[in-house]
């Protein structure tokens, strides 16, 4: 009975993957996702992709550990769809919504927040969620 269990739960986990075989996320309403440099998102797995994290262009915070005199920021380029035309901007990660063919877009963090303490840190990734 276990077993039967296990299997119809981690069928039931690949049946709402959000990552398609193409490599492309699915992005569900409400509900962040993190992706990596060069990743796409779409609201559905027909539409057109709508969002691309194209790269880090600036990661000045403060890093855990160090005390500055300013927090600093994080910058990155993004191709995002708006009027049928992809468009590549650089957006400051606040918090704030970027608005796109399907709907605005929340760039809730850019990962992993600098750390003194760490000489090697991981690669990028960007928390996103559709807004509402």
């Amino acid at each position: 009975m276990r077993q039967v269990l296990l299997c119809c739960g981690i069928l039931t986990c690949l049946a709402c993957s959000r990552k398609l075989p193409d490599g492309t996320y699915v992005l569900p309403k409400a509900e962040a996702i993190t992706l990596q440099i060069a990743d796409q998102v779409r609201t559905q797995r027909k539409q057109p992709d709508f969002f691309t994290f194209v790269s880090v262009l600036e990661d000045s915070r403060c890093p855990r550990g160090v005390q500055c005199i300013q927090a600093g920021r994080a910058v990155v380029a993004v191709r995002v769809m708006r009027g049928g035309q992809w468009q590549e901007e650089s957006v400051t990660i606040d918090g704030n919504a970027i608005p796109t063919d399907a709907g605005p877009l929340q760039l809730l963090r850019l990962d992993p927040y600098p750390d003194a303490a760490v000489d090697v840190p991981e690669p990028y990734r960007l928390v996103v969620r559709a807004v509402e």
